[in-house]
């Protein structure tokens, strides 16, 4: 293998890479396909380019992911070898795109047809990687492009479409610059100002529309660690905390208050719970969204779910348990009973999947609540939305993972509300918290570990 093929392919991985956030270079991601290319049209064995675009792949996964091995909340062991696991088995996709070329090469299809049949195969990629509990949303191209409003607003008129295009314009740089075809340059400028022509066009319609209903929401963002949550000494400093933010929220009267996943660890949702009873009487005329453990035995089996509970002060309340999993942090798939307990710093076991897409009326609004990751799947909030929800409700609990990851999973909420045109408010323990809009405007975006509330009047179509 020569250096210059190597190097290609180390270059591939480290653009993608960096075109995420927290980083934001988002434009690397149009040409980051180019150095692959080459490699790919080189005269080498198959099999050295399969192995480049692996290596590619797992550099990229590697920068990326790489708050994987930063997770506080289980051993430096488990972290370490789930984001290594993580890199090696994705890159895996990376592979079958190199096959996917093969297969178009040896049909010796017509040039011109390039430039939508591979686009069209790193979508489909794209869209096998997001089945099964091994699902990985986050990888997907569109979050590199967050840091554009304009360029993001395709994906308001299909999910696909900004990964499609990003390929699109790496396939016409490479034919640039192999066939020195100025053509080529003018058709990858002509995208990107028709795209954000076509942005700014729906950033236009949004603003005017007509807005029916106005909701005042209050967030939350309590600062209290895992080590600290979960710690039996520091319990009533805990719900000193609490109770000072829930206070300073119910002066500004919020039609809703939002605390993140998991900010109280008392099981609210049983039906003799006190404390819920307690908070019900302190919310006056607020609806309150926190996180919560939940237990729940089904036909003598016990189930336990990270979920959120919807409370309202005339005694009413509902729960959502948390669909989307993170594999290897909050349960292990295929082998279930390999671990009985994931989390270092709490009590519960492996958690249990939720099944209901629940909605949740505040006034006349309709809402849904999402939990941590759960924001990084289209598919779920996208279900939410089906079902009516006029703006979607984020917790969260980024503290365990670094200070680089708040930055990419505040972006996948973005990303959320500008495909579905719903408002997202996002709640985090340590931060980001914030509102963003379906314009990709963003009304608040927090201060890592700054404990305080952030209100808001949002209004809703």
């Amino acid at each position: 293998m020569n250096k210059k093929n190597l190097l290609l392919s180390l270059a591939s991985g480290l653009m993608l890479g960096l075109s995420f956030p927290p980083f934001h270079f988002g434009f690397l991601a149009w040409i980051f396909l180019v150095p692959l290319l080459i490699i790919f049209n080189d005269n080498i064995n198959f099999a050295k380019k399969i192995l480049l675009f692996y290596l590619a792949g797992f550099t990229s996964h590697a920068i990326i992911t790489h708050w994987v091995a930063l997770n506080s909340g289980t051993s430096v062991e488990v972290a370490i070898i789930s984001y290594l696991a993580l890199c090696i088995f994705y890159s895996l996709y990376w592979v079958l795109f190199c096959f996917l070329l093969q297969v178009l090469k040896k049909r010796n299809i017509s040039a011109k047809f390039h430039l939508i049949i591979i686009p069209l195969f790193w979508v489909l990629i794209e869209n096998l990687r997001d089945i099964g509990p091994l699902a990985a949303p986050w990888l997907n191209f569109p979050l590199s492009q967050t840091g554009y409003d304009r360029l993001i607003q395709i994906v308001s008129l299909h999910v696909d479409l900004s990964t499609f295009v990003i390929i699109l314009l790496n396939v016409l740089i490479y034919k640039f610059i192999a066939l020195n075809n100025k053509n080529y340059l003018y058709s990858f400028v002509s995208i990107l100002i028709l795209n954000a022509i076509l942005g700014q066009t729906l950033i236009s319609s949004y603003n005017s529309s007509e807005f029916k209903k106005v909701i005042n929401v209050s967030i939350g963002q309590p600062v209290i660690y895992p080590d600290e949550k979960w710690n039996p000494n520091l319990r009533q400093r805990n719900e000193n905390i609490m109770n000072e933010l829930l206070q300073k929220s119910l002066e500004t009267n919020p039609d809703v208050i939002i605390w993140p996943e998991a900010a109280l660890t008392s099981f609210l949702a049983i039906s003799e719970s006190k404390k819920r009873n307690e908070l019900q009487q302190k919310i006056k005329e607020s609806t309150l969204i926190t996180g919560i453990p939940q237990r729940v035995f089904i036909d003598n089996d016990l189930k336990v779910y990270n979920s959120a509970i919807f409370l309202r002060p005339d005694g009413f309340y509902d729960t959502y348990q948390k669909i989307f999993l993170v594999p290897f942090a909050e349960y292990v798939p295929f082998f279930k009973n390999w671990l009985s307990k994931m989390n270092q710093f709490d009590d519960m076991g492996s958690f249990t999947p939720g099944e209901s897409y629940n909605t949740f009326n505040i006034g006349d609004i309709t809402s849904s609540i999402l939990i941590c990751y759960d924001s990084s799947s289209y598919k779920i909030a996208k279900k939410m939305v089906d079902k009516g929800a006029e703006i979607i409700f984020v917790i969260t609990n980024d503290s365990y993972v670094g200070k680089a990851m708040p930055y990419q999973h505040f972006e996948h909420a973005k990303l959320r509300s500008i495909e579905l045109g719903v408002p997202f408010v996002q709640s985090a323990n340590n931060g980001i918290s914030g509102v963003i809009l379906p314009s990709g405007e963003v009304l608040i975006k927090s201060i890592i570990d700054e404990r305080n509330i952030f209100n808001q009047s949002i209004k809703l179509r």
